[in-house]
């Protein structure tokens, strides 16, 4: 083998290998001694966040894109509680999460903790949100007031504002398909 194609092979395992070397260690000291913490608050969790209805799934996949970066930043928030690190920092864990989590969960679970984890205007859970405003349980939820459930997972801010949770309901279900 030529001396230009053996150091391209170096240079390249060096390129791929180190970031690698660096995200198994970081999984294996940041997120792999959270996970049974991060199960067993999916464990107590009802079971309709724990495991939520295809209708919220699809609503929350509307809204986020995908269940795994919210989910971890939910997790990471919960661990870690209030980051007073500076925010290039906590983006960074976040992305790391982001990837590493769902290593170790499932997609189930993903949706579990933004379900059981998200804000609703005055504790943690769409369940008791549901319950709440709606009077009755994810699973018994209309197309339109499970949208307005997970509306809320945008950000507090939204609650503040009754318009915002119908305009944001609508686009939820505009994307989705789901008949109002």
């Amino acid at each position: 083998m030529s001396r230009v194609v053996r150091h391209t092979v170096r240079a390249a395992a060096l390129l791929v290998g180190l970031p690698l070397a660096g995200l198994f260690a970081y999984d294996w000291v940041a997120v792999r001694p959270h996970v049974a913490e991060v199960e067993v608050l999916l464990a107590r969790a009802e079971p309709l966040e724990a495991s939520p209805p295809q209708r919220v799934r699809d609503l929350i996949d509307a809204g986020v894109a995908s269940p795994d970066a919210y989910g971890a930043r939910l997790a990471l928030a919960h661990v870690d509680g209030t980051d007073r690190r500076s925010a290039v920092g906590r983006h960074v864990r976040e992305l790391l999460w982001r990837f590493l989590l769902p290593l170790h969960l499932d997609d189930s679970a993903m949706y579990g903790l933004i379900v059981s984890q998200a804000y609703n205007g005055t504790d943690r859970g769409l369940a008791a949100l549901a319950r709440r405003e709606h009077r009755t349980s994810l699973d018994a939820l209309s197309p339109l007031e499970a949208a307005r459930t997970v509306a809320v997972i945008q950000g507090s801010y939204v609650l503040r504002d009754h318009r915002r949770v119908e305009a944001r309901a609508e686009w939820l279900l505009a994307r989705t398909g789901h008949a109002r």
